[in-house]
């Protein structure tokens, strides 16, 4: 359960700026990383570290020459490096960490002494790969602590760890498994992911970072730092934490504070800085041999992992006190505040005051002692007895207090001549560089400031002058908008005129729409009710038609007795000479067509029948056959659709489900599943050949007569009485359009192209349009004279090269348009009845068609 655990709280724990704040370049010629868009500094590595777990995170390691300790820093939630840079910025120019992006070198921190700063992204957020999880975030800080161990030479006793909201749960846990870590920062920290949104107990096996029961283990101190009105992880989390720390430091409890502006409270910097500064002088009290990240994962199970001790390294001397006074934090906010520049130009001054004080001392001393005896001599009163007793007096306290002032001053020199002279030397010569650095760039913002200050003055000035025009031009617009509030009042009365007389417009306008829309209703029903008569006179037609058929087929049956009985007269009286009479008695009879519900393959080459299927119950209105050539469906006058194996003869299907006649079917082009037919019952019906049964029925007011699949089977064809060709959507049977193809005369026949940009439709108008299948549009209307169509369910086609179209006659003809030309070509005549279909071979020849009396020529 634990992979389910950890995606499921990666889905509500963390959430990655989208998109990331910045993007990572390579330089081309130097091929070192870049941060876009900021800008490139030489003391500043961007780094992409692979973690254990297979993904690389993208990191920012601060280069400082004096800095003893280094800060793993380890963001909250819902933000990256990019977003993070200002404030990295801030905590830069007050902790004197030196951070991209910023001038550091002419702010004069350049060369303080302080942490190095290591910022690193999670997986998943910036430009790092992989997801964001507990168990990446573990992985990434481990991959940003082994580097500073391997690339940077940091050891773990100089090594402080800073963990902003949930970067204190990667924080706890690395740091419950590094016993010799200088220090921990908490900002904002979480009891545990659970105990933030529940109050909870105990602590449950699905909880994340689970910080309660890691921070026994922590053996550093730690600093926590939480506001008290924050919203997000109420402040008893940082409390609580505390009270569980081995070795507590003083906590920052910042009144007001939320979770995200405590670095906004000036207590925020100066409690962190002090935090820093404790834990650098304190010695180290632990082990300091220095060892492998590799056993990381191994000290989770073991907790021997101290080494022997060794000297503490920390020998540097007691550090100046705090220079952070408002006058500096000024300062750093000059480019937002402009009343205070004089203030602020104060600071770079006292700088230099201070770094001077110790060269002017001994003249500031000689020259107290020379005022003061100078004094002893100007007395006219005194004897020269009593002045030189009085000078001499002077002389013997002021140099028994300079004495005590020179003692203080010289024991830090006292002390360091106890070391060894070349440590002394060096030591004391990289702090007169460093001291004639900050000099220097004192010099160098004094100046900077001096010209922002003259610019500034100059801006203020210009910005007076610039007020007393606004002042003059204020009054003429005063005087102005009185002017126009009298004409506003004007206006005002004009506009309820007007409103008033709209008012009555909009009411005469809402009686007029009411009659409309009764109106509309009525010629709306009347116009259904004029569909509705034309569709039962239709359908009243075609029932006549059908009982004429059912005559015909009384007659046909007639016939075939009469064909019997001749049969049987010609072999009883062969021999008696009433073979003649017999013939003349049922002439003609005989070559009759029989409806004998079956169906019959030949074989086009030879001419000669191939087989015969049986088994409909009605007569056969329409064939289909699917695209592999194994199984026939037959549209039948039974109400169901028959489905035979071509090789076995036998019928596969039964498909039931229409309540009158079938009188088209069709077979999608692609797949040999799915056939969609059309009945009297006025519905369309797309059945599933592999379940075997109906799996879509569309309902229409006016009949089919024909139809047929597009070319990639998902959209249906359909020709209605009412002469529309309207497409439908195979699986949801919702209407896609509609055109009317011959209307008023019904549609007898679709035929759609192989290619499946052309369908050709054909009508009782005598006429066969084709349709660009893309715009619906009319791209040739095929007519011939003597052309007519025989029937409603007369099938014509299309060429499977889409050269040509084939279409029967009611005069026994079949008549050849080109497609390009939209003229005739060729008239083919052997028939002598009305032909009622044409098909094309899908090799392009023969061509076949068939008659009313059920004969079916091949045209090669």
């Amino acid at each position: 359960m634990g992979g389910v655990t950890s995606s499921m709280a990666a889905k509500f724990a963390f959430f990655p700026p989208n998109p990331p704040s910045y993007k990572l370049n390579t330089n081309d010629a130097t091929g070192l990383l870049l941060m876009d868009p900021f800008p490139h500094r030489e003391n500043i590595d961007v780094l992409r570290l692979p973690t254990r777990r297979g993904t690389e995170i993208s990191a920012v390691y601060v280069k400082y020459p004096m800095a003893t300790t280094t800060l793993l820093y380890s963001h909250g939630n819902a933000a990256d490096i990019g977003q993070m840079y200002e404030l990295f910025t801030e905590l830069s120019i007050h902790l004197r960490v030196n951070l991209m992006g910023v001038e550091l070198a002419e702010e004069g921190t350049l060369g303080m002494r302080g942490p190095t700063l290591v910022v690193y992204d999670y997986s998943g957020y910036g430009q790092s790969s992989g997801k964001p999880t507990e168990q990446n975030t573990y992985a990434d800080i481990e991959a940003a602590y082994k580097c500073l161990e391997e690339s940077y030479g940091a050891k773990q006793e100089n090594i402080i760890l800073y963990g902003q909201s949930v970067g204190s749960g990667p924080t706890l846990d690395l740091a419950a498994r590094l016993p010799r870590l200088r220090a921990v920062v908490l900002h904002s920290p979480i009891l545990s992911g659970l105990r933030v949104m529940y109050p909870v107990k105990r602590t449950y096996w699905f909880d994340i970072y689970k910080n309660i029961d890691k921070i026994p283990l922590v053996k550093c101190p730690v600093l926590i730092i939480h506001g008290t009105s924050d919203e997000v992880v109420d402040c008893s989390h940082g409390k609580q934490l505390w009270e569980l720390c081995q070795e507590k430091y003083e906590p920052l409890w910042l009144k007001g504070g939320n979770h995200c502006d405590l670095e906004l409270f000036p207590e925020y910097l100066r409690h962190l800085k002090k935090f820093i500064s404790s834990v650098e002088k304190a010695p180290s009290r632990r082990s300091s041999s220095r060892r492998s990240v590799d056993g990381l994962e191994h000290s989770r199970r073991s907790t021997d992992c101290f080494e022997a001790p060794r000297k503490s390294t920390d020998r540097r001397e007691k550090p100046r006190k705090s220079t952070d006074r408002p006058e500096k934090l000024r300062l750093h906010e000059y480019k937002f505040n402009n009343i205070d520049k004089l203030e602020k130009l104060r600071v770079p001054l006292d700088q230099m005051d201070r770094s001077r004080r110790s060269v002017e001392y001994h003249e500031k001393s000689r020259r107290s002692i020379d005022q003061q005896l100078e004094r002893a001599r100007k007395s006219v009163d005194w004897s020269q007895e009593e002045i030189a007793k009085e000078a001499i007096t002077h002389a013997l306290k002021a140099l028994r207090k300079r004495h005590l002032v020179e003692e203080g001053a010289h024991a830090p020199a006292i002390i360091a001549l106890s070391r060894p002279i070349i440590s002394q030397g060096s030591e004391w010569k990289e702090k007169a560089e460093n001291l004639e650095t900050e000099l220097q760039q004192c010099y160098k913002a004094q100046s900077r400031l001096s010209e922002q200050l003259v610019v500034e003055v100059a801006e203020s000035r210009a910005s007076k002058n610039l007020l007393q025009e606004k002042e003059s031009q204020i009054n003429s617009l005063q005087e102005e908008l009185g002017k126009i509030r009298d004409e506003c009042s004007q206006l005002k009365t004009d506009l309820e005129e007007k409103i008033t007389a709209l008012e009555l417009v909009m009411a005469e306008n809402k009686e007029i729409r009411a009659q409309l829309e009764k109106m509309t209703i009525k010629a709306k029903d009347a116009e259904a009710e004029n569909k509705m008569l034309v569709d039962r006179l239709m359908l009243q037609k075609m029932q006549d038609a059908e009982r004429l058929n059912e005559v015909f087929d009384i007659l046909v049956l007639i016939k075939m007795k009469a064909n019997a009985l001749y049969e049987d007269l010609m072999e009883q009286h062969k021999a008696s000479g009433l073979e003649n009479l017999a013939k003349q008695q049922v002439d003609g009879v005989v070559r009759e067509v029989k409806k004998d519900k079956s169906i019959k393959l030949w074989d086009t080459n030879t001419g000669s029948l191939s087989s015969t299927l049986y088994g409909c119950l009605g007569s056969v209105l329409d064939l289909s056959i699917t695209h592999d050539n194994r199984s026939v469906i037959a549209a039948s006058s039974s109400n169901n659709l028959y489905v035979w194996d071509v090789y076995s003869g036998r019928v596969r299907h039964s498909l039931t489900g229409h309540a009158d006649k079938v009188c088209a079917v069709d077979v999608s082009k692609i797949s040999s599943r799915h056939v969609v037919s059309a009945a009297y019952d006025r519905t369309i019906k797309v059945w599933d050949l592999q379940k075997g049964y109906c799996v879509n029925t569309i309902i229409f007011h006016s009949n089919c007569n024909a139809l047929a699949f597009s070319m990639d089977g998902q959209t249906i064809f359909s020709g209605h009485v009412d002469g529309n060709l309207r497409l439908w959507d195979i699986q949801t049977g919702k209407l896609l359009s509609e055109v009317a193809a011959h209307s008023p005369a019904a549609v007898t026949s679709i035929s759609v192209s192989r290619g499946g940009n052309l369908v050709l439709t054909s009508g009782r108008d005598n006429m066969h349009n084709l349709f660009d299948i893309r715009s619906l549009e009319v791209c040739r209307s095929l007519r011939a004279t003597g052309n007519r169509v025989a029937s409603n369910w007369s099938r014509s086609c299309i060429s499977p090269h889409e050269n040509y179209v084939a279409a029967g006659s009611a005069d026994g003809s079949v008549c050849i348009w080109s497609i390009s030309k939209a003229d005739i070509v060729n008239t083919l005549k052997e028939h002598s009845a009305p032909v009622l279909c044409c098909s094309w071979s899908g090799l392009g020849k023969p061509l076949a068609s068939a008659d009313k009396n059920g004969i079916v020529c091949i045209w090669t």
